[in-house]
């Protein structure tokens, strides 16, 4: 029997990371991880990431074939440097990063947004009749620079608006109405709160958007001074 290559591996190890992202470009593992790969935490009952991705669509009126996970809960660990060795359990820290393709929705969630950078940048009357833009917190001018930033890579995040913003509120309010727990998912209570999510405007959209998260997890390990990348020499004593 053929030995399988690391590319084919649905579940990597923490060195196999190390080794696969030494062998193959990022945008493969993207690739390979939204098309191939049934996610880590429903790997034991794939039927389930059907009812999964079915209660979301119909959330959001989109198909069941335009739901994807990704991060931790997709590949079984954290995809992060310093925690590469850190497993994903049901029961740990991490959301569940739930990632929906659709144009239709990314404009929607986009435009939304703008509500929120219109209230924020209204400008002011003054005593003298006079209109003044308004001066910006740091936190405000970091979330419009974030949401900018995203939407010209073509993926919405809810987490780049504050708390309050309708469009944030609205996206997490349809999780919240997919009742994730009466599927019998066995997760926590908090399940629903602890799904995070995004919107991607393509699939190209969707891959780059990994791909450079899987960029990022290998400049971290090649740049780790307590481990190396699979293969590199071992620094002299």
């Amino acid at each position: 029997m053929a030995k399988k290559t690391l590319l084919a591996v649905d579940y990597p190890s923490a060195d196999e990371w190390r080794s696969l992202l030494k062998t193959f470009s990022s945008e493969a593992v993207a690739h390979k991880m939204l098309l191939s790969t049934v996610p880590y935490v429903f790997r034991d009952e794939p039927l389930k990431f059907a009812l999964f991705r079915r209660t979301i669509a119909e959330s959001f009126g989109v198909r069941p074939t335009d739901i994807f996970i990704v991060g931790s809960a997709l590949a079984g660990r954290s995809l992060k440097g310093h925690a590469i060795d850190k497993e994903y359990t049901p029961s740990s820290d991490s959301d569940i990063d739930t990632l929906i393709i659709s144009e239709h929705l990314f404009a929607t969630y986009v435009m939304r947004s703008f509500e929120w950078v219109k209230e924020v940048t209204a400008s002011e009357e003054n005593e003298g009749g006079k209109y003044e833009p308004p001066t910006l917190s740091a936190d405000e001018v970091t979330q419009i620079g974030r949401l900018s930033l995203n939407a010209c890579k073509g993926v919405w995040r809810p987490d780049a608006l504050p708390q309050g913003a309708v469009a944030r509120e609205e996206f997490f309010n349809k999780f919240g109405s997919a009742s994730l727990n009466v599927l019998g998912l066995q997760l926590s209570e908090d399940t629903v709160s602890r799904v995070n999510g995004r919107i991607a405007r393509s699939f190209d959209d969707a891959v780059r958007d990994l791909a450079s998260s899987i960029r990022r997890l290998k400049y971290e390990l090649e740049h780790d001074p307590k481990r190396e990348i699979a293969g590199s020499k071992p620094a002299k004593a």
